[in-house]
């Protein structure tokens, strides 16, 4: 059986070009091997997406980029609207941009998978791999100058961005130690990549930092004239 959008009225987003639907096909049905946190590592590839959702994707991608059809989006294409209200945004854009400036949409939607929510028939693994992703970006958001480590100066930036429009230096200051003490397990004045993980064990991780990523139900153009249906077989 294979998915398909439904027919309803037309859109003016194109359809998702085939070559991306088989490359996210492909990377969500497969077992690799990751860098995390200077520790080579076999994970599972985030929970696969179902087509629908693939094209609502790709139709923020559109919107985002300012194009019909977009291979790529710049960074600075998300500083509009309401994305750039975001205090944390630059931080985001950090964690899933890494050191380029662009990112093709397979790479935008990967990195958003990995948010999304889990079914009741979701395996106890896959839950664990999608654990350790979300830990693994956090760390990294959170790691300003990303050496692999938390100082006290990486936690004033992230505290500040949260809380500098309610609250005053020395209030952030009193979290920031606060927090230094309680994820600090090696009093080394840092939080290494095991700290951090041990201080979230209290959370469940797997539940939080979720998203419900829409099924697009309309219709897309593939030349503004025509329709083209797509199928996950």
């Amino acid at each position: 059986m294979g998915g398909c959008c439904c027919r309803n009225p037309t859109s003016p987003y194109p359809t998702v070009p085939m070559e991306f639907m088989d490359s996210l096909k492909s990377k969500t049905q497969r077992t690799r091997v990751v860098k995390v946190i200077g520790e080579s590592q076999k994970v599972l590839a985030p929970p696969p997406v179902k087509p629908t959702q693939i094209q609502y994707l790709y139709n923020r991608f559109c919107q985002i980029s300012g194009e019909y059809r977009p291979n790529q989006v710049q960074k600075y294409n998300f500083y509009s609207g309401l994305l750039s209200l975001n205090p944390l945004l630059p931080t985001i854009l950090n964690c899933m941009f890494g050191d380029k400036n662009v990112i093709t949409f397979v790479e935008f939607a990967m990195f958003l998978s990995t948010f999304q929510a889990h079914s009741l028939k979701t395996k106890r693994g896959v839950k664990n791999e999608g654990k350790d992703r979300k830990l693994n970006y956090l760390f990294s958001m959170y790691d300003h100058n990303k050496d692999g480590r938390i100082t006290k100066v990486d936690l004033v930036i992230i505290v500040h961005k949260l809380f500098a429009h309610m609250m005053d230096h020395l209030q952030i200051m009193r979290i920031v130690d606060t927090m230094m003490t309680e994820m600090d397990c090696t009093d080394t004045n840092q939080i290494t990549f095991r700290d951090f993980c041990k201080a979230f064990e209290v959370f469940d991780m797997a539940e939080m930092m979720v998203t419900f990523i829409p099924e697009f139900r309309g219709r897309s153009n593939d030349d503004g004239k025509s329709s083209k249906w797509f199928c996950w077989k």
